[in-house]
């Protein structure tokens, strides 16, 4: 009968164990449950769901003035007046456990006028608590309004609501607030133009709100502005209805009749979220219908988070991954386990997803409906999750307006094993990336985004990864546009070619060559073990299904599958990070090891002129030569490749339109910086870092500034533009998502208020696209400027020339 409640903790004399058998299971057919060791405190639990929704007793004095009372959901209206019967009878009669007060059915409810009888009742408990027992409250869209700088880490200076868009009542406005574990929306604690005004001002913009539509607020007196002073609700004439107050989208109030019908908003209590908090305790959580189940996420004070939503089943090892249909009721409140990787984390049931987002519609017409960004993660496709804090959506969800979906998918040879059966071909990384894919095709709409406007992004790995998606014929109409940061050079491997060099080893490690069936052999091997053998197989393959050749096919409008325009770079020093250190003064020592190890000609480079020796500030000879050897193996491995892939895709007209970009002023994790080049000096006017003097702007330097997330792990800002430059990234990525083109549009800028986005693409001019007469990039950093492709000869003189892909 009861299908759900927001608050759970109440407190009992002692003593009255009886007592509560008797009311919260007898009355009210709760089951009782036993207390966990670790809850010792609690007098006893009771089960209110099957998706582990509970009451926990606990000894003490109830706090009766309490207006955080329990709210219990009641399936439907037959329920909801066949319980309030029992508890009604139950207080007629006394007794042990009897409730002190009941509203009598029939009657006029006791509590708040928000929502009339029948549509929920009230009564105490024998201790006093105050108990409410309601219908499922039917909101419509909520939207939540906060304006996000990604300076600003929690929400006591910023202004927010949630805005519920369907037209109500008053009295059914602060029903709906108070569904949410909210009241109507008061300025006195801030006022609208600490942030909630640029809010309105953008749904104004977004067609979301009319340019005179009319709010329900708070009714509690305040002394701001208004253009009718005075007491906003008072009798009046007995000829006129009473009057309530509204508020318009520029924060004016206006006095309205209280049975009309306007949006609501409602306050925005929640706190914000960071590294190492996030309260996804009962009064934030909120539910969504997705498909045939029920998920249950959280808001915090910036947007709506379902964290661990699954996407595919447990796939059989080596085997392809398909969308999950899920059903009942399901928490999406922790992040799942990631997919394992060594040396024993995560877990092989792993396919899972996080889902961020402002708004969530409650029609079942959607509308208004949000562009969705689609991230994968890198990790040399080893390692890696889809809940690295780096890579939290929050923050790019809530300041570009769009919905951030992050996808798991399966890592080394658990993920990429290739048998010679003809039907094991690999790339089960793929279908994951796949099966997350149709998932959003699918459902997204339920969380506000558009499924006819998704960008898959990725970084390292993930770049490799949407560079398959791009060429893969089972990724066709599941996204429209993409954006590779810091894509690796890595042509996909003939079939017969991974299985010689790279499956027959791994047979021989585990024992299965000679195994009657391999596949069953290796299905029953121990994961971790399987993962920590001495050969791993972490690569895409042509298998025919997934991926038909050994790169995407740039020279032909026929053949690419998935012709969408492409934000694509680099940042300037990748290899800062990733190259061996050679430990030698010498200039042509230093080549020779590097050519040794990444299979160049060492005499052309040394005998070229254009890899000359790096300087340094500090007369250091070693690193002078790690900033020649870093650049060569840049070049050959990140700038050449992302260089000629971006000129054979514009030379032919294969893809639409790519803008190229190189970072120059990234911000690296500390806990991924071993060669202790990548950061930013420090000064004594700069303690945390100097970004505008020189240091090696290194691999994966470039997330904290894309997901706009510098503030929320935790990194100082070093000279006071690092959250600003984040603004300008999730802008120019945000940007790219709404329109296929990074340019953000003016007034959209303006509604919103980022005036610092704003004065800096004022500065750098327009990001031009790549032309093949004169192909041109993007120079990301403070004061950003379009300039050639970098390093054009010394690529030729490498072997890979800027028409390497192309006719």
């Amino acid at each position: 009968m009861l299908t759900g409640i927001a608050h759970v903790n109440l407190t009992v004399p002692s003593s009255t164990l009886d007592e509560a058998e008797a009311f919260y299971s007898n009355t009210l057919g709760m089951k009782r449950v036993p207390v966990p060791a670790l809850q010792r405190d609690r007098l006893a639990w009771f089960d209110i769901t099957p998706n582990g929704q509970q009451v926990h007793i606990a000894f003490g004095p109830p706090n009766e003035e309490s207006s955080r009372h329990p709210c219990f959901r009641v399936e439907s209206q037959e329920a909801l007046l066949m319980l309030q019967r029992r508890v009604y009878e139950h207080f007629e009669a006394g007794g042990k456990g009897a409730p002190r007060a009941a509203d009598k059915p029939g009657e006029e409810n006791s509590g708040s006028k928000g929502v009339e009888y029948p549509s929920r009742f009230f009564a105490r408990d024998y201790a006093g608590n105050r108990l409410e027992f309601s219908l499922p409250t039917r909101l419509g869209d909520v939207q939540i309004l906060a304006s996000d700088d990604l300076i600003t880490t929690d929400n006591s200076t910023t202004s927010a609501a949630l805005l519920l868009s369907s037209p109500v009542t008053l009295s059914s406005a602060l029903g709906a607030c108070e569904s949410l574990s909210e009241s109507l929306w008061s300025p006195s604690t801030l006022p609208c133009t600490a942030g909630l005004n640029n809010s309105l001002s953008y749904e104004v913009y977004s067609g979301r709100l009319a340019s005179d539509q009319l709010m329900w607020i708070t009714q509690s007196h305040w002394t701001l502005q208004s253009k009718h002073p005075g007491p906003a609700t008072h009798p009046g004439p007995p000829h006129q209805a009473p009057q309530c107050q509204a508020m318009d989208v520029n924060g004016q109030i206006h006095r309205v009749s209280c049975n009309e019908k306007l949006p609501s908003l409602c306050s925005q209590t929640a706190p914000a979220s960071n590294i190492t908090y996030a309260d996804n305790s009962p009064p934030y959580q909120i539910s969504q219908s997705v498909g045939s189940q029920i998920l249950v996420g959280y808001r915090d004070f910036l947007t709506f988070r379902f964290m661990g939503v699954r996407f595919a089943a447990e796939p059989e090892r080596f085997t392809y991954s398909s969308v999950y249909e899920g059903t009942g009721t399901n928490d999406a409140l922790e992040p799942a386990p990631e997919c394992l990787t060594l040396p024993n984390n995560g877990s092989t049931d792993c396919l899972f997803l996080n889902i961020w987002t402002t708004s969530l519609p409650g029609s079942s017409a959607k509308k208004d409906l949000k562009p969705v960004m689609v991230y994968i993660y890198g990790g040399g496709f080893t390692t890696g999750s889809a809940s690295n804090p780096t890579n939290d959506g929050g923050n790019l969800a809530a300041r570009g307006d769009v919905v951030v979906v992050d996808i798991a998918y399966r890592l080394s040879t658990l993920g990429f094993l290739a048998l010679d059966d003809g039907v094991h071909n690999g790339n089960y990384f793929l279908s994951d990336q796949i099966a997350g894919l149709e998932w959003v095709q699918k459902y997204i709409e339920n969380f506000g985004g558009d499924p006819s406007r998704v960008t898959v992004f990725g970084e390292s790995a993930g770049a490799e990864s949407v560079n398959a998606l791009i060429a893969s014929p089972k990724g066709k109409d599941l996204f429209h546009g993409a954006i590779m940061q810091s894509n690796y050079y890595q042509p996909y491997v003939p079939l017969a070619t991974a299985i010689n060099q790279t499956t027959n080893p791994i047979l021989n490690e585990t024992g299965c060559a000679t195994a009657a069936d391999q596949l069953a052999c290796l299905q029953a091997y121990n994961a971790t073990a399987l993962l920590s053998l001495k050969t791993v197989f972490n690569y895409p393959v042509v298998d025919g299904t997934y991926l038909v050749s050994d790169f995407i096919d740039l020279n032909s409008t026929t053949t690419i599958t998935n012709r969408v325009p492409v934000v694509m770079g680099v940042n300037r020093d990748e290899e800062g990070v990733l190259g061996t250190v050679y430990p030698t003064t010498n200039l042509v020592t230093g080549i020779d090891d590097l050519a040794a190890a990444d299979h160049l000609n060492a005499s052309s480079i040394i005998n070229s002129d254009l890899f000359p020796l790096g300087t340094s500030s500090i007369n250091n000879a070693t690193l002078d030569v790690f900033n020649t050897t870093t650049r060569i193996s840049t070049d050959v491995s990140f700038r050449c490749f992302n260089q000629f892939e971006a000129y054979a895709g514009v030379k032919d007209g294969v893809l639409p339109n790519i803008w190229f970009y190189e970072f120059n002023r990234t911000y690296q994790d500390p806990a991924y910086n071993p060669n202790l080049v990548c950061a930013a000096p420090v000064t004594p006017s700069h303690p945390y870092g100097d970004p505008s003097q020189e240091y090696f702007k290194c691999h994966a330097g470039d997330l904290a500034n894309t997901f706009g997330n510098v503030a929320r792990v935790g990194f100082p800002d070093r000279d006071g533009l690092d959250a600003k430059f984040g603004q300008l990234m999730t802008d120019y990525w945000t940007s790219f998502a709404r329109n296929l083109d990074p340019n953000p549009d003016l007034e959209y800028l303006k509604a919103r208020g980022y005036w610092n986005t704003i004065n800096q693409i004022e500065r750098s001019g327009p990001w031009e696209k790549v032309n093949a007469a004169q192909p041109r990039m993007m120079e990301l950093q403070w004061n950003s400027v379009m300039m050639p492709f970098r390093n054009v000869q010394q690529c030729a003189a490498l072997g890979f020339p800027l028409t390497y892909l192309s006719h």
